[in-house]
């Protein structure tokens, strides 16, 4: 009988110890690292964003500037989300440029007053431009 007694006060302290180990690993009671929130960056297409600059000719590479796309280089972590918001006359798409980007993603036409959110979930750099103002460029730095 006390064989058998002993054998479950073990079996009561290991299952306890599992179940509280594995609270504080979860963060519930502030042990180990809580999950990191992405943050949410935001772009803006501001008002004639789509006139492209003095002397840019269709073949050019889109011109970074934050005439166009404001911010027009952002770094982010993996997780975060980038926020695209046009707030120009005319739709605009946010687009990575084929074979510059670790991957793609095409927004599609986003009209006046419209958004598109993107997360990253790859590191590296991204090079973003718009398929109907194609002078429009931007750079996303995404750190792992």
């Amino acid at each position: 009988m006390a064989g058998r007694t002993l054998v479950a006060a073990v079996v009561v302290v290991i299952v306890v110890a599992a179940v509280v180990g594995a609270i504080f690993a979860s963060g519930m009671l502030g042990g180990g690292a809580a999950p990191r929130q992405g943050k949410v960056v935001r772009i803006v297409s501001q008002k004639g964003s789509y006139l492209p600059p003095e002397g840019w000719k269709l073949g050019d590479p889109p011109t970074i500037s934050d005439k166009y796309y404001n911010p027009s280089r952002v770094t982010l972590n993996v997780g975060d989300t980038i926020e695209y918001v046009n707030e120009d006359e005319t739709p605009h798409t946010f687009t990575t440029m084929k074979g510059k980007a670790p991957a793609d993603f095409d927004s599609g036409p986003i009209n006046p007053g419209a958004s598109f959110r993107y997360t990253f979930r790859t590191p590296g750099e991204y090079n973003i431009y718009c398929t109907l103002h194609p002078h429009k460029g931007a750079v996303i730095n995404v750190l792992p």
